[in-house]
């Protein structure tokens, strides 16, 4: 005799399909359409059964925002507690009732130094460097601009060089004279190496909020197929959805033309980067990059950033399966809230849909007929069986009055269906959590 298991209503759903075999149906198919007819085509008088549940993480220091598990959770609501303590939860991002509204102020902008006609790091090979007054080196095609600054280092015959730096002036593409007197060094035999370093900076505003998913950096396309609005600009490239970008390194080339460079959330700059080194510490405020082209003489190197202030965090925002803490947390804080269960997890013992617990079961047993059913339709409306629809939906029609009555019995007086005019009989409690206690809406 079935025991109402997940192993039967995947059986029952092969039976009613004739798909005999996981080469025609897989389980995770089935479980699919189990959720799906669970979420979208059961009525709701069903379906407020055991799914809320405690969604609880913790915080580390400095990470402002934290995914929120998809895969077996739908949505989440009020409360919130931090430290076990009640806490709004914004699901509205922007407006003067948004998370945004409430928590954002302008970023800093700042100079961290100026171009030197470099790209910021480079290194070339000396092949000779004259007795003379001022010394001159040869370098074949070494590119760098008058006034650059360079360390030479690895020098045989004239070690007087080495480790020490020196200020260039252009002779031709292949020589170039240092400020220094060599009339009186001993003579170069061979070798040696020039190299400039990295620009460098450090932020003034300390510490700053890292960026997050945002590695590739992407950015809106500008249209190729005429003057807009003529010509229709190209889709966003969404490489990486619930992309938060918060720092931005820039300078500009020439007119029409600026390197971007943005970090990755883990203290690497990506973008218009050169070979290195391409860092920024998050704390000290520290920056080193290279260009991938070279940034002129004079041109100013600009950050743009959000500076915090971290300590407990007073308020959430959940936005694209993401929540986002305010003020950005500076230890470890346990946040808990209320979460939805994916139908198949929360009523048939599911933890993982790659990995079903098959011996999962409905919370009545009566169900499982019904879910084998409302599955089997799914599949058919999917191969467009109308036949069978329709048989599917005589059967759904004849479960639903077996179970109505004890459903009703059993769980009908103990959970109230969430409705727009919910909050007029919580005491507030709906939005943001507060709307009875003089706080903003967060919804």
């Amino acid at each position: 005799m079935s025991i109402a298991t997940l192993a039967d209503i995947i059986l029952k759903v092969r039976k009613m399909t004739g798909a005999g075999n996981t080469f025609q149906l897989t389980d995770a198919q089935i479980i699919d359409y189990i959720n799906s007819f669970y979420l979208y085509d059961l009525p709701s008088q069903f379906r407020s059964l055991k799914l809320k549940d405690r969604y609880t993480f913790n915080t580390i220091r400095g990470i402002d925002i934290y995914p929120f598990d998809s895969e077996h959770y739908t949505t989440v609501e009020m409360p919130c507690y931090c430290m076990k303590r009640i806490i709004p939860l914004y699901q509205q991002p922007w407006g003067n009732t948004g998370f945004w509204g409430s928590s954002s102020n302008w970023q800093f902008q700042q100079n961290i130094t100026q171009g030197n006609g470099t790209t910021g790091s480079l290194t070339g090979i000396i092949t000779n460097v004259t007795q003379a007054n001022p010394a001159q080196v040869t370098s074949p095609l070494y590119e760098l601009p008058n006034g650059n600054m360079i360390l030479i280092s690895g020098v045989i015959g004239m070690p007087e060089l080495n480790g020490n730096i020196y200020i260039i002036t252009v002779v031709d593409a292949n020589n170039f004279t240092i400020n220094v007197d060599s009339t009186g060094f001993t003579t170069y035999i061979s070798g040696g190496t020039w190299s400039t370093s990295a620009y460098t900076g450090t932020l003034i505003n300390v510490p700053v909020v890292r960026s997050v998913n945002n590695n590739p950096m992407v950015s809106t396309p500008l249209s190729s197929t005429g003057v807009f609005p003529s010509g229709n600009p190209v889709p966003f490239p969404q490489a990486n959805i619930s992309r938060v970008q918060n720092i931005l390194i820039t300078a500009n080339t020439s007119l029409g033309s600026t390197q971007n460079i943005t970090d990755d959330g883990n203290g690497n700059l990506i973008g218009s980067v050169g070979a290195g080194p391409n860092t920024i510490d998050y704390n000290s405020g520290a920056i080193s990059v290279t260009f991938a082209n070279p940034v002129p003489a004079g041109a100013n190197i600009q950050v743009m950033y959000s500076p915090t202030v971290m300590s407990i965090p007073l308020s959430i925002l959940f936005f694209q399966n993401q929540f986002t803490l305010r003020p950005i947390p500076d230890q470890g804080y346990t946040i808990e809230l209320i979460a939805y269960r994916q139908p198949s997890q929360a009523l048939l013992g599911t933890l993982d849909p790659d990995s079903p617990d098959l011996t999962g079961v409905p919370e009545l047993r009566e169900w499982w007929e019904l879910l084998a059913a409302g599955a089997s339709k799914k599949f058919f409306e999917d191969i467009t069986d109308l036949n069978s629809i329709q048989m599917m939906d005589k059967m759904l029609f004849e479960r639903y009055a077996v179970v109505e009555a004890r459903t009703y019995a059993q769980i009908g007086s103990k959970q109230r269906i969430g409705t727009i005019y919910a909050d007029q009989l919580n005491n507030g409690y709906g939005g943001c959590g507060f709307g009875g206690f003089g706080f903003g809406q967060g919804s």
